[in-house]
């Protein structure tokens, strides 16, 4: 008997103990998500007190799509979405990209054009101002966090899938000789 002896698993026990994993993290990234929203407006925030939330939710989250366009399924998993949902993951990240940059500019525009303007005509001359530099500024970079990571993730993950296709493409020509 050897020291490193491979354990049958059950199936169902797996699913079961996957299940709570993710029913687990979601807990954690929640906890972290009302962390950092009481912090924003019942103290005061600062990168020094959110830093490890940040890092939960953004590492977690990027850690799953790297593992998962490496191992191949992250191409399974875009088309059980587009199968099921009115929108294809690719559209609904662009479109949740867009309006997220517009309402941080929208929000950004408002508060601080009410904060600095001292007349009306100023105010309204500070919110489009604001508001068209941060929709400028905001909307590639959710662009740039939502749509290319995605793009990246789905050309790797399909590559993965066509080598082992390929793979197994070889493998059958050689047990057929």
């Amino acid at each position: 008997m050897g020291l490193f002896r491979r354990k049958v698993l059950d199936e169902r026990v797996t699913a079961l103990q996957d299940g709570i994993f993710r029913e687990l993290y979601a807990i954690v990234v929640g906890l972290c998500g009302l962390s950092i929203f009481y912090e924003q407006f019942f103290g005061d925030i600062s990168l020094g007190k959110v830093w490890l939330e940040l890092v939960i939710i953004i590492g977690g989250g990027a850690y799953y799509l790297l593992r998962s366009s490496m191992l191949g399924i992250f191409t399974d998993e875009v088309e059980m979405h587009d199968r099921s949902s009115k929108w294809k993951m690719n559209t609904k990240n662009m479109v949740i990209s867009v309006l997220v940059g517009l309402g941080i500019s929208l929000t950004f525009a408002t508060i601080n054009s009410q904060r600095f303007g001292e007349t009306r005509s100023e105010t309204i001359e500070f919110f489009f101002v604001i508001f068209f530099v941060s929709m400028m500024i905001y909307i590639p970079f959710m662009f740039a966090i939502l749509v290319l990571p995605y793009a990246m993730a789905k050309y790797r993950s399909d590559n993965v899938n066509e080598e082992e296709l390929e793979d197994m493409d070889d493998e059958d020509e050689q047990d057929v000789r």
